[in-house]
């Protein structure tokens, strides 16, 4: 590949990656009820700052693949990609030959640091149901599993891992309970709640105090349950029931308005 080319290749990986913070907000937009999502055009045209307007599952479909690209019509490097898709508003490119090889290397999914989580639920079946929807997302891990509270906090405190998955009603010893020893013993964890019982804003509160990033029903669709796992492990940006805390947390009224209309509240 020739100086210039590369360059390209370098452009091209610096507005997906760009694009990848764009989607995280566009996530937290479709869970809103929004659809619209406007991302960069990836044509490599370190000028071009085009926007692209497209459904968070459009952007999902085109971050499927490593070589496949966003561009505008009349962006496409004939010589180096082709068109596999035609939108209304854009075309989908696929990269081939050693422009291929370079937006693979430059997937920003190989930079991930793999999220290790443990899951601690006393419902073996949910513990399953879990790691199977994981096991398709390439940068999570579960890497432990515990059956009730006490045991969840040995197994925390051993392991340190990145994510906690914690179930509120268990045997022995509670969710609620376990919760502050949990970010005691590894106080840089993010938990996530689940739980099949409805809790008022009272409850909700008290779990933010205790130290819980988000908190999900069980009975979720799957794309809820990854997503939630993906933004507090992943993205940093956690999307918390919380009151507006001044450091880009939200209410969390949106939030289960959403989930109520989706008939899960």
């Amino acid at each position: 590949m020739t100086e210039s080319q590369k360059q390209v290749g370098r452009n091209e990986d610096a507005a997906r990656t760009a694009n990848e913070a764009i989607s995280v907000e566009g996530e937290r937009s479709h869970i809103q009820g929004h659809e619209a999502l406007a991302v960069l055009c990836e044509c490599g045209d370190r000028t071009c700052h085009e926007p692209l307007t497209m459904t968070v599952d459009e952007y999902e479909e085109i971050r499927s693949a490593p070589d496949h690209f966003a561009v505008l019509a009349g962006h496409e490097i004939l010589e180096a990609e082709q068109v596999i898709s035609r939108r209304d508003t854009y075309l989908i490119v696929q990269k081939y030959g050693d422009a291929g090889k370079v937006a693979t290397e430059g997937d920003p999914r190989h930079h991930l640091k793999t999220c290790r989580i443990v899951v601690i639920d006393d419902t073996p079946e949910f513990r399953f149901y879990l790691k199977m929807l994981l096991s398709m997302e390439p940068s999570c891990t579960v890497v432990g599993e515990a059956v009730n509270g006490a045991e969840g906090i040995e197994v925390v405190d051993e392991l340190k891992p990145e994510l906690v998955v914690l179930d509120l009603e268990m045997p022995v010893m509670d969710g609620w309970h376990a919760l502050p020893h949990i970010r005691r013993v590894s106080p840089t964890t993010h938990v996530i709640v689940f739980s099949s019982a409805m809790l008022d804003a009272r409850l909700e509160k008290r779990l933010t105090n205790l130290g819980a990033d988000r908190f999900v029903p069980k009975g979720c669709e799957p794309e809820v349950i990854v997503g939630a796992i993906r933004d507090v492990a992943l993205s940093g940006r956690d999307r918390t029931f919380a009151e507006e805390s001044g450091d880009g947390r939200q209410d969390g009224s949106d939030f289960r308005g959403t989930e109520q209309r989706l008939g899960r509240g």
